[in-house]
């Protein structure tokens, strides 16, 4: 049952700390804070939104609380608030300032009894990005007494302030409201924008404006901690129409910026090319997420600048630069940067003339050069192929010719005398295969014999005995116990002779060939 008489009405514009105060000025005629005391509200509670508080209030004054409770700027975590279903920081509101808009308080208390029931201070006037009337098109006005009450943002307490603003406002120069500060309005009221805003935080679309203008507007030297309210206007209206534009423009605007900042040697230099919106992105204590401003900001400089595989960017780290000096890639591909040179040379990814650099200050495209380097690292020079397989050499020829050994020039990039080497990895895979064939045996059977002698034995070509094998035509395959490579291998010639006679429908031209 409500405690007051008679009701004072919750306008649908005001705070519920305001509606409190003016039931305070009419039914006692003094402050709000020891009129809520006489309720048990505590006024610090109301003033951080907590929801019981302003559900308790709305009893003692039997007022539905949905139209207050919507209102409510509700905390629901450590500095974080939300109005109206948005969740933002303590920073996307004024805090303890209080701002307002003169005009519109002395058209409020225009005819009232008593002015103090009849200053509301609105909702929107509590959040940073509303900086300008709409009615009166003036600049509003902040202000702030200094003491532990300015927490309250009581009105009825301010008429010096109220008054010397409303005197001021006269000479004010105008001021419409600019257009993120329309978005905000309009998105709280639920209306549908940009898409691509709509889906980030109001916080994240507001902020990332503000830095972007910030950049645009003041240039990269231009510090965060020294903009007023009315640079960071400013700064919102200018990028504004980028931001509505979409992802894209803002990438192409970052991208240009970063093009035209070069360092001594070369290189871009982001944080002297973003400034305050660099440092905002990659401050380390950043406690909310920023949007996807900082995603795109990250892809920028990633697309542009060279880095160390693991170097932490805007507080994540590149796992796989898009650029890199060739002494950084070489450093965590584990080779000399000299070779390095050589085979990004050879492939076309950097001039002839880079050796005249430094390569700690030659870049190149890391991701094609990674696959490079993953080739070049398994080279292994034709001549060690036959002891690594314990095979001979025309056995090594064979296997080139089938493609069972891959050699590097195969890959299309590294035509040169690297090329000529062997990848490892095939060597591996041919290794692998061999070990795996039949039995191990101590003694070899009388039937079977080395690979050689059974192409001597069949009168065929050891590629006739190679396709075979690698085939799978032959099953009665064993190895000599303690014997590597080729050379332990043993196949049985009528086995062979009776492939020949019946080849698989399969089988390749070299074994149909031999038919006899």
């Amino acid at each position: 049952m409500s405690m007051l008489f008679p009701r004072i009405a919750f306008d649908m514009d005001e705070t519920p700390m305001s509606w409190a105060a003016r039931q305070a000025a009419f039914h006692t005629g003094g402050r709000v804070v020891p009129f809520l005391n006489d309720f048990g509200i505590p006024v610090a509670d109301l003033a951080r939104g907590k929801r019981e508080a302003a559900e308790r209030l709305c009893e003692v004054a039997g007022q539905d609380p949905d139209p207050v409770l919507r209102n409510l700027i509700m905390t629901v975590g450590n500095r974080r608030f939300q109005l109206r279903g948005h969740e933002f920081s303590a920073e996307f509101t004024t805090g303890v300032v209080t701002r307002f808009c003169p005009l519109c308080l002395e058209e409020d208390a225009k005819g009232a009894d008593d002015p103090d029931t009849a200053m509301r201070h609105r909702v929107l006037w509590r959040l940073a990005p509303f900086r300008a009337c709409p009615a009166h098109g003036l600049p509003l006005t902040d202000v702030r007494i200094g003491k532990w009450s300015d927490m309250v943002h009581e009105l009825q307490a301010m008429s010096g302030a109220i008054e010397e603003a409303r005197v001021s406002s006269d000479n004010a120069v105008r001021r419409e409201p600019s257009p993120m500060q329309t978005y905000v309005v309009r998105r709280l009221a639920g209306a549908a924008s940009a898409s691509w805003l709509d889906r980030q935080g109001i916080e994240q679309v507001c902020r990332a404006a503000e830095m972007l203008g910030g950049l645009m507007l003041f240039g990269p030297s231009q510090k965060a901690a020294s903009m007023t309210e009315d640079m960071w206007d400013a700064a919102a209206r200018n990028a504004w129409p980028l931001m509505e534009a979409g992802p894209e423009p803002v990438r192409d605007f970052l991208g240009q910026t970063l093009a035209s900042c070069l360092r001594r040697n070369g290189h871009p230099s982001p944080r002297n090319a973003f400034g305050m919106l660099h440092s905002w992105l990659s401050a380390s204590r950043l406690s909310k997420d920023p949007g996807p401003v900082r995603d795109i900001l990250r892809e920028v400089i990633i697309e542009r600048v060279p880095f160390i595989p693991g170097q932490v960017l805007l507080g994540k780290p590149v796992a796989d630069p898009r650029l890199a000096s060739i002494s950084s890639v070489a450093k965590a591909e584990g080779m000399h940067s000299k070779t390095l040179t050589n085979v990004l040379r050879v492939a076309g990814l950097i001039g002839g003339d880079e050796d005249l650099r430094a390569a700690r200050n030659v870049v190149t495209d890391y991701a094609k050069a990674k696959d490079l380097i993953d080739i070049a690292k398994h080279a292994v020079p034709v001549t060690q192929v036959p002891d690594m397989l314990t095979a001979s050499r025309p056995v090594v020829a064979e296997l080139i010719a089938m493609e069972q050994l891959v050699r590097i020039k195969e890959h299309g990039q590294l035509k040169s005398k690297l090329g000529k080497a062997i990848d490892g990895r095939s060597i591996h895979r041919v290794r692998t295969f061999i070990e795996e064939l039949g039995e191990a045996v101590d003694e070899a059977p009388e039937t079977h014999v080395p690979l050689a002698k059974s192409a001597e034995k069949c009168r065929v070509t050891m590629r006739v005995i190679l396709e075979m094998l690698f085939n799978g035509y032959l099953k009665s395959i064993c190895r000599f116990e303690g014997h590597n490579g080729f050379e332990a291998v043993l196949v049985s010639p009528n086995e062979i002779t009776e492939c020949l006679q019946d080849p698989p429908p399969n089988a390749p031209d070299e074994i149909r060939f031999w038919m006899g």
